[in-house]
């Protein structure tokens, strides 16, 4: 195991000596604080405390377990002030995200350093086309995120909801010349333009966030925006916090690490020891030490990544890992998303499934595959319908994105088992296949 670096060892990156000191005495009160971490992490032994990689990568499964709106064993006090956030799970068990008052200014802070990272000028007009309501954090955490930053702009509160041509108008009229949004609401936007002969010269910067953007949008795009560029507005979540920032790469995938707040590691598949090699893929775990009220400790993001340069801490995302599902803007555990298929199915036919995630004429498209018993290929059409009723009840963003076009519908395929893709390495089950 490698110790943390001390205050005299040769640092890595920028204030790794405070971070070091100040990562030991968040674990401390993490430990101290929350029940949940003192159980997870009771084996760890004192001589091995020094060591991040000594302590459990968190279960999202028992995390989740543990933590609901009326009684959660994760925090480490009573919440009194701030704000509650969705961050996923379905209807009936929803998945949110505590933070207090000091937390949320601390994250709309390091939102605001990310947009100027992003390269956000002054006197820009920023028409903000994130979600808003339904406990959903993007709208109103990039509305905060402006007011401190010390830059003077002015800010066009669109939402997410507007049909196109409606934000369009919006922008048009108030001269906007940034755009917060969605890769896919970029894109819808984008479309809507070019099928209506039309363009948006004004707008300067497109700025994504909670997506990738993909190479197969990118020329639609340019034709609608033709005087844009196209970047990363950050890089985080709800859960996690903001995690790294956009880089002036013209890949759009690299970020650097929000030092000294964050710590990221990155684990390849079958290893449990984190990677410092450039070029090597493994699973995001992060730790937030601006997270007090509801930690973050080693805990699955969800995503893969690649060190691009480990001792200035850029790195390249490289799509989701195992544990979610993401079309567009929606994400969808894969746990939700077993509990939704075998509540579709008769008992005992359905013995495997396998998330498929590829494009279809530029849209995100979901296969699931199943093998089941006593279930006929030509029953298809009928167990889709089925599965899909029931994700459109517990997730019931997927299917209004649906409505909209911006996600496909949902395809449903029987297979073998024998048709699953494995994990060359292991010759595991993989979950989730992401062929984007």
């Amino acid at each position: 195991m490698t110790p943390l670096p001390t205050e005299t060892s040769n640092p890595p990156f920028t204030s790794v000596a405070l971070q070091t000191s100040a990562l030991q005495q968040h674990l401390d009160f993490v430990r101290k604080s929350s029940p949940y971490y003192r159980k997870l992490w009771e084996n760890v032994s004192s001589g091995d405390q020094a060591y991040l990689e000594a302590y459990p990568v968190v279960d999202h499964t028992s995390y989740w377990a543990g933590h609901g709106i009326s009684r959660s064993e994760i925090i480490t006090g009573s919440h009194d002030d701030g704000i509650i956030m969705n961050t996923g799970g379905t209807t009936s068990h929803p998945k949110v995200t505590l933070m207090s008052k000091d937390e949320l200014r601390t994250t709309s802070y390091q939102l605001g350093l990310g947009i100027l990272a992003a390269g956000i000028q002054p006197y820009d007009r920023v028409a903000n086309l994130f979600y808003a309501g339904d406990l959903y954090g993007s709208f109103l955490l990039h509305i905060l995120s402006i007011m401190d930053i010390g830059v003077p702009l002015v800010q066009l509160p669109i939402g997410g909801s507007c049909e196109p041509d409606k934000s369009i108008q919006h922008m048009r009229q108030l001269n906007a010349t940034v755009v917060f949004a969605t890769a896919t609401t970029i894109y819808r936007l984008a479309k809507h333009l070019v099928e209506e002969n039309n363009i948006l010269p004004a707008v300067q910067r497109l700025l994504f966030s909670g997506e990738p953007f993909y190479e197969d949008q990118r020329e639609l795009v340019a034709r609608a925006f033709p005087n844009a560029t196209i970047r990363s507005l950050v890089y985080g979540s709800i859960d996690a916090g903001v995690l790294g920032y956009s880089t002036p790469d013209e890949d759009s995938r690299v970020h650097v690490v929000n030092s000294p707040s964050v710590v990221l590691e990155i684990v390849p598949d079958g290893s449990t020891t984190p990677t410092t090699r450039h070029g090597v893929p493994g699973s995001v775990l992060v730790t937030n030490l601006a997270r007090k009220l509801q930690p973050v400790v080693r805990y699955p993001c969800g995503d893969k990544a690649e060190w691009v340069d480990y001792n200035n801490r850029t790195f390249r995302l490289l799509g989701r890992d195992q544990q979610a599902v993401r079309l567009g803007p929606v994400s969808i555990d894969f746990t939700d998303l077993h509990e939704i298929v075998a509540s579709a199915l008769p008992p005992r036919t359905f013995q495997a499934l396998q998330a498929l995630i590829t494009r279809e004429n530029s849209i995100d498209q979901l296969t699931i595959r199943l093998v089941c018993d006593n279930l006929a290929h030509d029953s298809t059409d009928t167990v889709r319908e089925s599965i899909a009723k029931g994700l459109g009840m517990r997730r019931p963003m997927f299917q209004d994105h649906v409505k909209r076009r911006l996600v496909n519908p949902l395809k449903v395929s029987i297979v073998s088992l024998e048709d699953f893709d494995i994990n060359p390495r292991t010759g595991k089950l993989v979950q989730v296949v992401d062929k984007r």
